[in-house]
């Protein structure tokens, strides 16, 4: 049932089973190095120093990638589809390795450290995230099967989970229907965003993890999304820009590469690509407000 269930979540995200079938073509050549290290302990700052790589050895998909993410900050990654921003950040979580340059944690190139440990300091909240049929409990063990019950429930109020748990019929114990079906897109989310907390990385990659919900939905779980960012390196990739005001600092791509930097603010200022982005976002969201 499981294994159906996986296979037709990948269906569902058709536009994305191209990206799929690469990982699957190249994620065989990701290995633990001899003797790779074991963290016992991550601060979450990330850097990528010149980082270049390319799907099939001839066209970069990201190129000449620099830049710096101090514990603790946010960063916005925004482009359109293809620029280059889930393949930068999936060469952090390790999915592949740098053609060139490199990727550091902590001052330590990732290809130093052992997968097991490189991706259990980083937690991931999808577009749409799989929930397994099974308890609730089971769902929010995932990323840490020997999490204490205070754990789950302090993440579950942290993610503005709590009252629609204890409404189930039987709480943590409920099994859930196929990928959550008898929950409604924002109580998924909300299950996603408690899962990565009860894990408590680092390091938290936000793909895109509110665009499938309406607006009004979006905004009730802005609070819990606030939560699984407090303290931690945070990377959001998003659609809506005004979701990543307060990111301490927006990479804008363009076909593979970084063509801007900055806060919100100053890049609106610059008048350049993402100040154009913004402003056609505006103009759309005035339209839909004045339309009966």
């Amino acid at each position: 049932e499981q294994i159906v269930g996986f296979v037709n979540f990948l269906f569902s995200q058709a536009p994305k089973l191209g990206q799929f079938f690469d990982v699957l073509d190249t994620s065989s050549s990701v290995v633990d190095r001899p003797g790779a290290a074991k963290i016992a302990r991550v601060v979450g700052h990330v850097r990528f120093e010149d980082v270049s790589f390319a799907y099939d050895r001839r066209r970069a998909a990201v190129r000449g990638l620099t830049f710096d993410a101090p514990a603790g900050t946010t960063i916005a990654l925004v482009g359109a589809t293809g620029s280059g921003k889930s393949t930068t950040l999936a060469l952090l979580h390790r999915v592949y390795d740098p053609t060139r340059g490199r990727i550091t944690v902590d001052g330590r190139d990732i290809r130093e450290l052992s997968l097991a440990s490189l991706r259990g300091a980083i937690g991931v909240v999808f577009q749409e995230p799989f929930i397994f049929a099974r308890s609730i409990e089971e769902n929010l063990r995932i990323g840490k099967p020997d999490a204490t019950m205070a754990e789950i429930a302090d993440a579950l109020r942290r993610a503005q989970a709590s009252d629609f748990v204890s409404e189930q019929p039987r709480g943590l114990e409920t099994v859930i229907g196929e990928h959550g079906r008898n929950l409604s897109g924002g109580e998924r989310q909300r299950l996603a965003i408690a899962r990565a907390l009860v894990k408590n990385p680092p390091i938290m990659i936000l793909d895109e993890a509110t665009s499938a919900l309406d607006a009004a939905t979006e905004r009730q779980l802005q609070g819990a999304l606030d939560e699984a960012m407090r303290g931690r390196t945070t990377f959001i990739i998003a659609h809506r820009l005004a979701t990543i005001r307060k990111a301490d600092r927006i990479l804008v791509f363009d076909k593979g590469r970084i063509v801007e930097s900055g806060t919100f603010d100053s890049l609106v200022a610059e008048g350049g690509v993402f100040a154009g982005l913004a402003r056609a976002q505006f103009m759309l969201s005035e339209r839909e407000r004045a339309s009966p």
